[in-house]
């Protein structure tokens, strides 16, 4: 609506307001210009070298956002039909989710190697507890009912799994993809940052050795840009996902 839009711009102009102020107060050695930012992101995109280290960074996250995704979904709707195996490996599932990956960043580059080995598999790691308990957090809501309902029909276990599971759990895990997706960026950024010849995090972490404040703060500006975009374009993928719905449902957000 257009009391969300003028909010929105609000807290944006509040932003850059908080910036300036802050740049003006701590010097060019710790905050970098607002201006001084639009400028050199507009010099990077007309140079192609914004692109380069964008792709490097998307095409990173989304390989392992959707490795990780597909695994974190269909592992919960298999062991919903295997309930003791289920229940052995929840605590393992939900206690895993409090380990920090990036603190392993280390030893996956010992085990796998300097290149996109470990930078994938920090990706995955990330993305693939968040969808596993965003999906079996959906499972466990099912209304039972349509089980017994399904069941009295005749349907087979791929079509209850298709048909009841997947669809009664979709609002859940869309949840998880619009939670997962930013941090497989910020995975990739985090990996990129230690272990990379491109991508927005090793844009990142190059300017902030030089000491180039500017440039820093162009590569978090333009991870923003791309985690707004990426979040814009699920909100449709949702509304399609759930056109199925009837109009008063919303979703789980």
């Amino acid at each position: 609506s257009d009391l969300i839009l003028i909010g929105r711009i609000a807290v944006a102009l509040g932003i850059l307001v908080a910036w300036q102020a802050a740049a003006n107060s701590l010097g060019p050695l710790l905050f970098a210009q607002p201006g001084e930012v639009f400028m050199r992101l507009v010099r990077v995109v007309g140079d192609g070298t914004l692109f380069r280290h964008a792709w490097g960074t998307l095409s990173l996250a989304l390989s392992g956002f959707a490795a990780a995704t597909v695994l974190g979904i269909l592992l919960p709707v298999l062991l919903s039909f295997l309930p003791r195996a289920r229940a052995a490996v929840a605590p393992y599932m939900r206690g895993a989710m409090g380990l920090p990956p990036f603190a392993v960043v280390p030893l996956l580059v010992l085990w796998l190697g300097i290149g996109e080995a470990p930078k994938f598999t920090i990706v995955f790691v990330v993305v693939f507890f968040l969808m596993y308990v965003a999906t079996d957090s959906g499972i466990r809501n099912i209304d039972r009912r349509l089980v017994v309902m399904a069941r009295v029909l005749g349907a087979n276990s791929s079509q209850l799994a298709r048909e009841v599971l997947l669809r009664s759990t979709m609002p859940f895990i869309l949840v998880g993809m619009k939670v997962a997706l930013p941090r497989a960026i910020g995975a990739a950024i985090v990996g990129e940052m230690l272990v990379a010849e491109r991508g927005l995090g090793y844009y990142i972490a190059h300017a902030r050795e030089m000491a180039d404040q500017t440039g820093a703060f162009a590569g978090v500006v333009a991870v923003t840009i791309l985690v707004l975009t990426i979040n814009a374009g699920l909100q449709r993928i949702e509304g399609a996902a759930l056109a199925w719905r009837p109009p008063g449902a919303d979703s789980t957000v």
